[in-house]
């Protein structure tokens, strides 16, 4: 009778907390492919520039470059103004034909 009382303690334990719960999942998730498009920006004048992508406001040193990875239809905009730009000008929207391409800064 104890044995038994044990057995049933025992199995009920294991029902509720069982060990290889976290080691299978059943729905794995795929992988998705990254879409996004790479850009090289480099800037060819004597100073600085600063491009926006999204919210965010990057500068690019005098001769440098900055790499970008955005989705396609992202848009890199003018933060300050250049001898070729206003600030809020467009200088490039990103399209799949840039990939790995190098865009200069005027």
């Amino acid at each position: 009778m104890i044995y038994s009382s044990l057995v049933v303690l025992a199995m009920s334990a294991s029902a509720v907390v069982n060990p290889f719960t976290n080691l299978v999942h059943l729905h794995p998730k795929a992988v998705q492919p990254d879409t996004r498009v790479s850009v090289v920006l480099m800037n060819k004048s004597m100073f600085f520039q600063d491009v926006k992508i999204g919210d965010k406001v990057y500068t690019v040193q005098a001769s440098h470059t900055l790499s970008v990875k955005a989705p396609v239809g992202t848009v890199v905009y003018a933060a300050s103004a250049s001898p070729t730009h206003h600030r809020g000008d467009a200088i490039v929207e990103v399209t799949p034909a840039l990939n790995n391409q190098i865009v200069k800064l005027q």
